[in-house]
């Protein structure tokens, strides 16, 4: 951790945003304790110190980041939010800004977003070739309802662009209403979510509706009257993207219906479910293979069922995607349409065979593309 000295707040902010930047940062937590403000960075999901100023910077640091992202400066004892953009290395920049009263000053992190979509393919999400050529299927019908689930940075805003990317041609009109927007795509109508002006997903979707798309992606399905509207959208032609929070693909549905959605709507509509994690990948140089033994299992909290099987140990750098999927065939609309709940779900599953994300996290162990330590993080949704 480097230590820094007392500078103007403008340039010291100038430089941990560079830095965050040039690092690949996603976020930058700005925190005051009693010997100084600390800086970390995110990287590959995991935080890590970048460096600390004195605490006489504190003040400084919320003044300017205020500012930047359009808050007031004067407001101290309540939360506030801001955002702005710049443009460096040749691409736009998002930053989106939180600022958080606590007893030891105010803490500030920032979402860092590229702006840029280059690198989202999808060969790079990490699914299996199976889980692939399922995905485009399911995208080229151009109707119906495609989900994307998991919990929050789980790489579910990735997906949907990946999809984007492959339905994306001059034939096509595609329109997205986000919040916030985190990649412009060339050739898209892209509407961020304003609920201080009053444009909420629910209003921006009806009049995305009446724009004669083909395509609509919603960054997320939050409740009642934003499901109702995507299940219509997809019930009348359109290809719906969207992203729900829900621990495995097989709860979709129930979330869903827990928001008010006719199960004979949902079993017309939906078309594919695909649940996600992110892992940490091993770097390929360097790594080396080891048979996980009884004192691996002792010290490292791995499941018993790893013993005896194959792992790998190294660097770790970058991150992966591990995926389910549910495909919505002819036996699964019936199952939705008799409200059958998530066991006869992911008995369909395996039927079509499709893997669990624990069952992928350990295949993807005994390849060497994560270690078991991150395996046996996934192990369990299965």
């Amino acid at each position: 951790m480097k230590l820094y000295q007392a500078a103007n707040p403008e340039m010291a902010v100038r430089h941990i945003l560079q830095a965050a930047m040039e690092e690949k940062a996603s976020d930058v937590h700005i925190a005051p304790e009693e010997d100084g403000v600390y800086v970390r960075f995110r990287k590959d999901g995991k935080l890590s110190m970048f460096g600390k100023w004195p605490l006489s910077m504190a003040q400084g640091f919320s003044v300017r980041m205020k500012v930047l992202g359009g808050m007031n400066v004067g407001e101290t004892r309540l939360p506030q939010d801001g955002s702005f953009s710049e443009t460096a290395g040749g691409g736009t920049w998002d930053f989106r800004i939180s600022v958080m009263p606590t007893i030891k000053g105010e803490t500030i992190v920032i979402r860092i977003l590229s702006g840029a979509v280059g690198f989202i393919e999808k060969n790079h999400l990490g699914m299996t070739e199976f889980q692939r050529q399922v995905f485009e299927k399911r995208l080229l019908r151009k109707s119906g309802l495609v989900l994307t689930t998991g919990p929050t940075g789980s790489g579910k805003t990735s997906t949907l662009y990946a999809a984007l990317k492959l339905v994306l041609v001059p034939e096509i009109s595609a329109i997205s209403i986000e919040d916030p927007v985190e990649y412009r795509i060339h050739g898209m109508t892209q509407v961020q979510v304003n609920e201080k002006a009053g444009l909420t997903f629910a209003k921006g979707l009806k009049a995305l509706v009446r724009q004669d798309p083909d395509v609509v992606m919603i960054g997320e399905i939050r409740d009642r009257e934003t499901a109702e509207i995507a299940v219509h959208a997809a019930l009348t032609g359109h290809l719906v993207l969207s992203s729900l929070h829900t621990n495995d693909a097989v709860s979709a549905a129930a979330r869903l219906t827990d928001m008010g959605i006719p199960p004979y709507l949902l079993a017309a509509s939906l078309s594919l479910v695909i649940s996600q994690r992110l892992a940490v990948k091993l770097e390929d140089a360097g790594k080396e293979e080891f048979i996980i033994g009884t004192e691996d299992i002792r010290r490292d909290f791995l499941p018993p069922a790893f013993l005896g099987k194959k792992g790998y140990k190294g660097n770790e750098k970058g991150r992966t995607g591990i995926f389910e999927m549910l495909e919505i065939g002819k036996d699964e609309r019936k199952a939705l349409h008799e409200k059958a709940g998530s066991a006869r779900l992911s008995e369909l599953m395996k039927q079509q065979g499709q893997k669990t994300i624990g069952e992928i996290a350990e295949e993807r162990m005994e390849e060497g593309m994560i270690s078991p330590g991150e395996a046996a993080i996934l192990y369990e949704i299965r």
